[in-house]
């Protein structure tokens, strides 16, 4: 049973709080710190590239009366000083001492910092600091002091928020005026404040200003709702860090005593959720999306409605008793306190067949009514004495909500169950409530990025379990025919900024890989056989894969139709990183052909096994024969790979016996080893029964990377002229594709032309020629073969091949 929560009582309870760090504090120092980097590096690049600005606001304001300038300048800065001023007074006033100190230290830096700023750019006019910032004497200690001492005291008034706001940007443009200071260091010096005080409150902790329960207690009894601060008890916060209370009252209108829960909303803890919600409103799209950037009051009146439809829906949930606003900042909402146990800390025994049934009972009423949840999970979910189930938390539902996301409450609520009871239960038991059809249909949302924190966490650390592919597999055994497909609602994944992050080096690097050199012209009949040889090598990469591809699969497809499903997954390597395009396109092809969606998975995943068996043994070949053709000159041919090979498998040998030798290494390994063993070692048992199958098989697994050496060996002589060996070609390139597939950018760019290029220059190839034949090879096999893919690809949509 879990501990009483603690009880808040007495008068000092109510007035004095400790301090609290809270996490909007340092969202704001980063911003802020962000902010200045972004100010002064913006004033040191435009001061070497001179965009100077000043010397033309000097001649525009000269048409301005100085002394006007000066007045103006003078009366903004006393009122930069006297706003703050005034609300520190106000809070001694309020015995708010602890505040106004905190104030006076950042104060006292912000002046010492601003200073020893001024004096460094006044000794040393020249520096990067100083230029950027402009003028001998950047900083304006004034407004670093202002800016500094309302960011400590606040303001509690918008009228004082108005004053300083206008007073500092007037201030600020007379100054710029009148000097020759820029107005980045005008900028900079109300950031330095800001910064200095900022720190300071994330150091020390801020004094919390946010109403304490005496306030939120006195709002209570204007509704009726008399409480006496020793009932008060807090319990854990709720979502985004909500103040949570629980509070024994007295009801004026019916005249009982009744207990009551509060939730308290804060804005300043609710920009500290900020990131998370703007990165999750980049990262998704459409109604996935959860609602973001409201205001407070927004945001009180949408979670008001959302109670008010899950009562009138019929569903038992705590009944809403108050809404208030206590301040700009803080809104109160009281619901009827439920003495049940939440779902998720029931005991296994618990949670009978009849529970399920009223779970998926519940959502089915939810969806009835187009009610979202959008966090309908067990700890969401009690169950009273009666055996009657409550909702609770529907703050962060919406009404009139898309079937989507009703499905996405399904899928995730389903994922929870599974957690609890296991994937074999959880499903039967939804299948016997809903029928196999819905819970089909739940199957292309079960993706973690969609479903609470809480749920990606607990799928994470039952990772070994396979709980969503455990669900598929049995939703697949009650519905054979049932759509796998994704819904696609990730806008942007962390692939994705990968792959441009990646793309951006790789063009630097290729860029600067180009500097220095012109490409050689092809003016001789014999330059242009090897390229013609390169471009029919490259053709035929497609016959090889498809031929792999078709070897794998016991029915019958077509040939030509699978040749042209290699050559679209050239325009789909376009997007996707690495081979993960080719595998998406080979699955589905093989999904439109009629064969099932699992074993179409599983054919691929041999063909791939096949390919890397016949990867590594055509790279020992190639190893044997290059170390074999070893030149004394050490001309173009030249390649020693049998100290690198040797290398490469001692060092495989020590990998696998510290793996062995560690039992979480081992057991990691394992888990991620033995389902592809499982699945798909019977296959290729199944593929080596036929003779015919397995040639098919074994032919594309060493074509594919023999013709594809054979390109890269012909774009070599092409451009240099000179022959050389297929043998050393071969390993330069069945290394670097290795060494690609680890790049996170699409088709491996950037990381195999500069293994590439290694491995050639390694082979005794000049660097000029290599880097020329691999843009040569690159350009041959993967970026004019982007074109037929396009259309490739179209035409097998049409068709309903893909």
């Amino acid at each position: 049973m879990s501990p009483e929560p603690p009880t808040v009582g007495g008068p000092d309870a109510l007035r004095h709080l400790p301090r609290v760090r809270l996490p909007a504090d340092r969202l704001r120092l980063a911003a802020a710190i962000a902010l200045a980097l972004l100010l002064a590096v913006v004033g040191i690049v435009g001061h070497r590239a001179g965009c100077d600005l000043r010397p033309e606001i000097a001649h525009r304001a000269a048409a301005i009366p100085r002394f006007l300038l000066t007045v103006v300048q003078v009366l903004s800065f006393v009122t930069v000083i006297g706003v703050p001023t005034a609300i520190a007074v106000e809070r001694l006033v309020n015995r708010e001492a602890e505040q106004v100190v905190d104030a006076v230290a950042a104060v006292a830096v912000s002046y010492v910092a601003a200073v020893c700023v001024n004096v460094a750019t006044s000794h040393w006019p020249d520096s990067a600091l100083a230029q950027g910032l402009g003028g001998s004497t950047p900083m304006q200690v004034q407004l670093a002091v202002g800016v500094a001492a309302v960011s400590v005291l606040g303001f509690g008034r918008g009228q004082w928020r108005t004053l300083f706001s206008s007073a500092a940007a007037i201030g600020g443009l007379a100054v710029v005026l009148l000097s020759d200071d820029s107005v980045t260091g005008v900028l900079l010096s109300a950031l330095l404040g800001r910064i200095i005080a900022v720190g300071w409150i994330c150091v020390r902790g801020a004094v919390d200003t946010r109403p304490g329960i005496g306030k939120i207690l006195e709002e209570l009894r204007r509704d009726g709702l008399r409480a006496h601060p020793g009932s008060v008890r807090v319990l854990d916060p709720g979502n985004e860090g909500t103040r949570r209370y629980r509070v024994s009252v007295e009801c004026a209108e019916r005249g009982c005593r009744e207990v009551l829960e509060l939730s308290v909303l804060d804005q300043a803890q609710r920009a500290a959720a900020l990131p998370s919600r703007l990165w999750q409103w980049i990262r998704l799209r459409g109604p996935a999306r959860r609602r973001s950037f409201l205001s407070l009051r927004r945001s009180v009146e949408s979670e008001v409605l959302m109670a008010m439809a899950v009562a009138a829906a019929g569903l038992r949930t705590p009944a809403l008793r108050s809404a208030r606003q206590v301040d700009q900042d803080t809104a109160l909402l009281a619901y009827d306190h439920v003495g049940a146990p939440r779902i998720s800390g029931l005991p296994h025994d618990a949670l009978t067949d009849e529970l399920h049934q009223a779970v998926w009972t519940l959502w089915r009423q939810l969806r009835a009514r187009q009610l979202a949840h959008r966090e309908l999970t067990l700890d969401h979910l009690l169950l009273d004495r009666d055996g009657e189930l409550w909702l609770t938390d529907v703050g962060y539902g919406e009404i009139t909500a898309e079937d989507v996301l009703c499905r996405l409450d399904g899928a995730e609520l389903l994922v929870c169950l599974a957690l609890r009871v296991g994937p074999e239960r959880a499903t039967r038991q939804a299948a016997a409530a809903l029928g196999p059809d819905t819970v089909a249909s739940l199957l292309p949302l079960m993706q973690p990025i969609l479903f609470t924190e809480d749920t990606a966490k607990a799928l994470k650390r039952e990772r070994a379990r396979d709980v969503v592919g455990t669900i598929r597999e049995q939703i697949l055994a009650l519905h054979p025919e049932a759509d796998l497909e994704p819904v696609s609602l990730e806008r942007v994944r962390p692939r994705t900024v990968l792959s441009v992050v990646g793309g951006a080096i790789a063009f630097y690097l290729l860029a600067t890989q180009l500097t220095g050199f012109q490409l050689p012209s092809l003016d001789t009949w014999q330059a242009w056989g090897w390229v013609v040889a390169a471009v029919l090598a490259s053709a035929t990469t497609y016959v090889a894969a498809a031929l792999n591809l078709v070897g794998c699969v016991k029915e019958r497809l077509s040939f030509g139709t699978s040749v042209a499903a290699q050559v679209a997954a050239a325009f789909a390597g376009l997007v996707a990183p690495g081979a993960v395009g080719g595998l998406a396109v080979n699955t589905r092809y093989l999904q439109r052909a009629g064969i099932p969606v699992a074993r179409a998975v599983t054919s691929v995943g041999v063909s791939q096994v096949i390919a890397f068996a016949c990867y590594v043994l055509l790279l020992l070949l190639f190893s044997a024969f290059a170390g074999s053709r070893r030149q004394d000159g050490g001309g173009l041919s030249a390649i020693t790979p049998s100290a690198t090979v040797t290398g490469v498998i001692v060092g495989l040998a020590v990998l696998c016996v510290v793996v062995a030798a560690i039992p979480r290494l081992r057991t990691l390994v394992l888990n991620r080893v033995r389902p592809v063993i499982t699945d798909v070692w019977p296959e290729v048992l199944q593929v080596a029964r036929s003779p015919r199958k397995l040639a098919q098989a074994l032919g594309g697994g060493f074509g594919l990377p023999l013709v594809a050496s054979v390109c890269l060996w012909a774009s070599v002589n092409a451009v240099s002229g000179g022959a050389v060996s297929l043998a050393a070609t071969g390993v330069a390139y069945l290394v670097a594709k290795a060494l690609g597939s680890l790049v996170p950018t699409p088709g491996g760019i950037g990381g195999i032309e500069a293994a590439l290029t290694a491995g050639l220059t390694t082979a005794g190839i000049p660097s000029a020629v290599a880097a020329t034949a691999v843009i040569v090879f690159r350009l041959l096999t993967w970026w004019l073969p982007v074109i037929p893919g396009w259309f490739a690809f179209a035409a097998l949509q049409r068709r309903g091949a893909l």
